[in-house]
């Protein structure tokens, strides 16, 4: 801190970091990671903070720590996926004694970690409840009893909270619409009233937040984004054109109706304009939703939208009119070529499909942390991706009959697949899956072979990241949303 001099005390060898905590002490790291072999599992260690080697304390935790007031016990979060909960866990600083205090029928995806308060007593999490009222809460557990109230609730994305020293109110994250940008809240306790710290053009990271010990200054980090949209003819990096440019990070491009191109624009508006980038029209303002939508033929559009405490699967028109809600408890719609029926992802880790004019779902699919369904271009095969294993879940990709059916291919991806909620794209000709995967500090978009064999490199950037991508109708032009992200490190002091 007081030289902004830096030292690696553990070799970048591993999959990834989840997690990072002190001890109170100050004299080791505890930090959660997966490894190559498993990326989705991840195990606890600790080492001395100048550099050592790591010790292994305990196998599936999938958040930081975060320690009691006197140092003796740390509670972590593990998720569930097979049963759509986070547990609760709490243990001896050495790893011994782990045992559950509580369990929230909550979305594993998000786990950015909990806060232990400074007199010991409560524990709150931040969780994204599903059910009937799906919402982002800050759930305070009693460490007595194992009772578990809702101190806060918002419609925005809620990130890791930190206790103020004197255990009156938290600091927590939270993504805000439209921009989904991250910004910094104030939450009182035990009142769960909310009051805005920051309000910049800044976008923080809600997964990394902390405090120093006399609450007189935090630290963060603040990311920075551009994406804008590009065209590759036939795949061939040579080739490559940007067609977008400006201030607006655009992102998700898929074919939209007339020949022209749907996109997100800010995060949450949804655009159309022409092949070459011209006309930008904005259809939807201010989407509450995942990067999803579809384009049915050239009559409807469906998407996913946030409305009271619950996604809603929305049809409009092509030009973005007449919304009508095909389906509550819906997201990551895809329509079929025809246009005539769309294959949407529910809360109860299943797969439907639905007639694009309404009716009664079927369902297609079923799995334990099942993501959106990908309709193949001749609309009779589904790819979905799920998790399976225990306790070591490995993401694998399935591909299906569109009627339903037991899967005729299952992949393994490749580690550092960007999977996302989507798990490929279906090659033009139909032979293979596309999916992106960053190397070198490029990610490019690669493709496995239905018919089995090791996957191959089809785009040849050199830099830059690749956020989304998918092809125009007639197979000619892959469609790219490609920039750079870009993070600092910042220390906020004298805020109180």
């Amino acid at each position: 801190m007081a030289t902004k001099s830096d030292v690696q005390v553990l070799p970048s060898d591993v999959a990834s970091f989840v997690g990072l905590s002190f001890s109170p002490d100050g004299n080791y790291l505890y930090f959660v990671r997966s490894d190559k072999s498993a990326t989705t599992f991840n195990y606890l260690y600790v080492m001395p903070v100048l550099g050592g080697i790591p010790r292994q304390l305990i196998r599936d935790v999938d958040s930081a720590v975060s320690f009691s007031p006197d140092g003796s016990e740390f509670a972590f979060m593990r998720g569930v996926p097979e049963r759509t909960v986070i547990e609760i866990y709490i243990a001896n600083a050495d790893g011994s004694g782990d045992h559950l205090l509580a369990s929230l029928p909550a979305s594993v995806g998000f786990m950015p970690g909990l806060a232990w308060s400074p007199d010991g007593k409560t524990i709150v999490v931040p969780v994204f409840l599903v059910g009937k009222e799906s919402r982002d809460t800050l759930e305070a557990i009693n460490i007595a009893d194992g009772r578990v109230r809702e101190l806060f609730s918002s419609l925005e994305e809620i990130g890791k909270p930190v206790w103020l020293p004197d255990g009156n109110a938290l600091l927590i994250g939270m993504n805000a619409p439209p921009e989904w940008y991250g910004q910094l809240w104030f939450v009182s306790y035990p009142s769960g009233e909310k009051r805005r710290f920051t309000n910049d053009l800044s976008n923080y990271d809600i997964a990394t937040l902390d405090l120093t010990h006399d609450g007189q200054m935090l630290v963060t980090v603040e990311g920075r984004s551009s994406s804008h949209i590009w065209i590759v003819p036939q795949g061939q990096t040579a080739r490559a054109k940007q067609i977008t440019s400006g201030e607006s990070v655009d992102i998700a491009p898929i074919p939209g109706p007339g020949g022209k191109l749907l996109l997100r624009s800010r995060g949450s508006d949804l655009v159309l304009m022409n092949a070459d980038g011209t006309q930008r029209t904005l259809l939807r303002p201010n989407l509450q939703s995942t990067l999803t939508e579809s384009n049915c033929g050239d009559h409807y559009l469906v998407f996913e939208d946030w409305k009271g405490n619950n996604f809603r699967l929305l049809r409009t028109d092509a030009d973005g009119s007449n919304p009508t809600t095909l389906r509550e408890d819906a997201v990551l719609p895809d329509c079929s070529p025809d246009g005539k029926w769309v294959v949407y992802s529910s809360g109860e880790n299943k797969l439907y499909r639905l007639p694009i004019e309404g009716g009664t779902p079927t369902e297609v699919a079923s799995a334990p942390g099942i993501g959106g369904g990908v309709i193949s271009p001749d609309g009779n095969w589904i790819a979905y991706n799920y998790l399976e294993g225990s306790p070591v879940l490995v993401p694998k990709i399935a591909v299906i009959p569109a009627a339903r059916g037991s899967p005729v291919h299952v992949f393994v991806p490749p580690v550092g697949t960007q999977l996302g909620w989507t798990p490929a794209r279906w090659s033009p000709d139909q032979k293979g899956l596309q999916f992106l995967l960053t190397k070198n500090g490029a990610t490019n978009v690669w493709e496995l072979p239905l018919t089995g064999g090791s996957p191959h490199q089809l785009t040849n950037f050199t830099s830059g990241r690749i956020f989304s991508f998918s092809w125009t109708r007639d197979g000619k032009q892959l469609l790219l949303a490609k920039g750079d992200s870009k993070s600092d490190v910042v220390l906020i002091s004298n805020f109180r």
